[in-house]
């Protein structure tokens, strides 16, 4: 028998922190700003992950990043800009803004049932060819009622006096039916909708909230974009992945957002002690991953479905206070 003695030769003294903010957007601010910070301080990107128990965590972080024009990748999930729905109620907007864009066009013409791609054509010509929207050569068609159902909505959102929010809470109406025929898990979807909506109201025009959101406003955005703040040539990519993906990966330092009792652990969880210690297993996970610092964050509150989510998780709770520094 042997007798072993483990040791590190790494000297370093600095505790984990979590740090409490005000909401979802002041937490994504203060991310990103760490993010910033670490690597002014000569820490790559690449060697950055933020770890997201449910990818939805990771919401206002990826629009904070891509407001930035921070290069990431998404492990374990799509980026927020690619996710089919996001895709959509942007491209209504983009109708909003220019009633012309065959793009958009073409991308919500596709859920008029009875609408293939001959037809989107021919609908899209007769809009390019009017100086308003008018239909009425298609009254008869089968799907004259779908048609009628969505100019009503654009042009009720076009009205100069409703705001950019107001615009996507009207694609909100007219969208959720659709997406709720569609999609099994269209609730969690509506959520990033209504993250839209959030950003949108701090926006008092809607070419600037296109242009801002790192997507191509139609047809007049040459010129308005601002020089990105990182090249995206200078360093490999900031990692954004769910816990589940990040097993067996180390990086300089990781950020563990959301950090709620009911997001970690999971509120499924919680009327089940195996499953409540599975979740304390994949937390250990997440802060494991770090090789030198360890940032856990938290909004002050989370609207969850019909739930009101403010607590910290039971799993930090749990842990002596001289073991972080809690901010």
């Amino acid at each position: 028998m042997y007798t072993k003695r483990l040791y590190s030769k790494i000297v370093y003294e600095a505790l984990p922190v979590v740090r409490k903010l005000y909401d979802q957007e002041a937490e994504a601010e203060f991310v990103v700003d760490k993010i910033l910070e670490y690597r002014e301080q000569g820490v790559a990107l690449n060697q950055v992950a933020v770890l997201v128990r449910a990818f939805w965590h990771a919401r206002y972080i990826e629009v904070e990043l891509n407001r930035r024009n921070i290069p990431y990748i998404a492990v374990g999930g799509l980026k927020f800009n690619e996710r089919k729905h996001v895709k959509d109620v942007i491209s209504y907007l983009r109708i909003i803004l220019n009633p012309y864009d065959a793009v958009a066009w073409h991308r919500v013409l596709k859920y008029l049932p009875g609408v293939g791609l001959v037809t989107a054509k021919r609908i899209i010509e007769k809009i390019s060819a009017e100086e308003r929207m008018n239909i009425d050569e298609f009254e008869k068609s089968r799907f004259a009622e779908g048609l009628k159902s969505l100019t009503g909505m654009i042009e009720r959102a076009r009205e100069s006096k409703t705001t950019v929010s107001q615009k996507v809470e009207i694609i909100k109406e007219y969208y959720a039916p659709l997406l709720q025929a569609r999609e099994y898990d269209y609730q969690v979807r509506l959520l990033d909708i209504g993250v839209l909506i959030d950003l949108a109201s701090k926006f008092d025009s809607l070419e600037k909230f296109l242009t801002d959101f790192a997507l191509d406003p139609p047809s007049r955005n040459f010129g308005t974009r601002i020089v990105p703040l990182i090249d995206e040539g200078e360093d490999p990519p900031l990692t954004v992945s769910t816990i589940h993906s990040a097993k067996g990966l180390e990086w300089y330092s990781v950020i563990i957002p959301h950090a709620l009792d009911g997001l970690i652990p999971s509120v499924r969880a919680l009327n089940n002690i195996e499953e409540i210690e599975e979740e304390r297993r994949l937390f250990y996970v997440a802060c494991s991953r770090a090789k030198q610092d360890l940032l856990i964050t938290m909004p002050s509150y989370v609207v969850n479905y019909n739930a009101f989510l403010s607590y910290p998780s039971r799993f930090l709770v749990e842990i002596g206070r001289e073991k972080f520094h809690y901010q």
